[in-house]
C-alpha cells in the first residue's frame, strides 16, 4: 500500500489544484490550463492497462462531476491510455518492452519528460477542445486554443512534475 501513496497524493493534489483553481482561472478565450491528464501520465507503464484505464475513468469521472462536463474529461483522457507507451517510445526511444518497464519514467531525462508530457497534453488538449466545440467554424481559434493551452499546461504541470519524478527516484 506504501507504493501508491505517492500516487494518490498526486491524484488528490492535481486534482484539488485543477478543479478549485486552475478551473476558475480566466486569463484569455485560449488559455484554460488543463493538468489533470498528468494524473494517468505518470503512472507507472508496468501497471496492467486494465488498472490504468479504471484510473483514468475515475479521474475523467470526478472532473465530469465536479465541473458538469457531461462526459467530456472521460472521453478526452481515456484514448490517452493506450498511447502512453507510443509517446514515451516516439520522445525518448526507449524500449517499452515487457521486460523492460519497471522505472522506465525515471529512467527519461528531464527534456524527454517535458516532451512526454507536452505532447500528451498537446493531444489532449487536441481531443478536449474537438470535442467540446464539435465544429471548425473558427479553425483559427481551435489551433490558437489548443496551442496555447498546451503551452500554459505545460508551464504548470512541470514543477509537479519535476517534484514527483525526484520522488520516484529517492525510493
Amino acid at each position: 500500500m506504501y507504493k501508491y501513496t505517492k500516487y494518490i497524493w498526486l491524484a488528490l493534489g492535481v486534482l484539488f489544484l485543477q478543479i478549485f483553481l486552475l478551473d476558475n482561472i480566466s486569463i484569455a478565450l485560449f488559455l484554460r490550463p488543463m493538468i489533470f491528464p498528468i494524473i494517468i501520465l505518470l503512472l507507472p507503464i508496468e501497471w496492467r492497462a486494465v488498472w490504468v484505464i479504471l484510473a483514468a475513468f475515475v479521474v475523467g469521472w470526478i472532473m465530469d462531476l465536479s465541473l458538469g462536463g457531461a462526459g467530456l474529461y472521460i472521453a478526452s483522457l481515456l484514448p490517452i491510455v493506450p498511447l502512453r507507451r507510443t509517446l514515451i517510445y516516439i520522445i525518448s526511444h526507449l524500449a517499452v518492452e515487457s521486460g523492460d518497464q519497471t522505472g522506465l519514467l525515471s529512467r527519461m531525462t528531464q527534456r524527454q519528460m517535458i516532451g512526454y508530457i507536452a505532447l500528451a497534453l498537446l493531444l489532449h488538449h487536441t481531443l478536449f477542445f474537438g470535442l467540446e466545440a464539435l465544429s471548425l467554424a473558427a479553425p483559427m481559434q481551435f489551433l490558437a486554443t489548443i496551442v496555447c493551452s498546451t503551452l500554459l499546461s505545460t508551464i504548470v504541470a512541470m514543477p509537479i512534475v519535476r517534484i514527483f519524478a525526484k520522488q520516484l527516484t529517492t525510493r
